[in-house]
């Protein structure tokens, strides 16, 4: 059956998502292979080039994962020279996750990477910009207090 007769998953936006995400990252994730790095771990490498020094739960929820496979990921960065754990000034129970110089390096190489297959893939696709916006959007109101419905009662979210 092809996803265009599908009367379900053609239409259900998390399975798209999930299709266009894995399409469209299957050639980065060869490079990530090649590189030695899990996707967990590369997840980890990009939000802490873009957002900083993290305390390990903030790191957690900014990579989209729990914090037992972030913990996991910083043991096997950290045996590469990839990432430092240091104790928190703030409050000395927790660590704070920071780039090491080599981990700078190679997560600014992977992003180049990153940028160049996904231009390269979208290359014909046309103007993507109100579809990111979209996408934005949707995050928001999917994060915010929004009322859901469970069952026959609406409730905030």
């Amino acid at each position: 059956m092809t996803l265009h007769h599908s009367p379900f998953l053609g239409r259900y936006l998390p399975y798209l998502l999930r299709k266009a995400d894995q399409t469209l990252s299957a050639p980065f994730y060869a490079v990530l292979t090649r590189s030695g790095v899990a996707r967990s771990d590369w997840r980890v490498l990009a939000v802490l080039q873009e957002l900083g020094q993290l305390r390990v739960a903030e790191l957690a929820t900014a990579a989209l994962s729990p914090q037992p496979t972030v913990t996991h990921a910083l043991h096997r960065l950290e045996k590469r020279g990839l990432v430092l754990r240091t104790v928190s000034t703030e409050d000395r129970r927790e660590r704070v996750v920071s780039l090491t110089p080599n981990g700078l390096l190679l997560t600014a190489t992977l992003i180049d990477e990153a940028v160049r297959l996904e231009e390269e893939a979208l290359a014909g696709a046309g103007d993507l910009t109100e579809l990111v916006s979209w996408l934005r959007e949707i995050t928001v109101f999917l994060e915010s207090d929004a009322p859901t419905v469970v069952g026959d009662e609406a409730r905030a979210g």
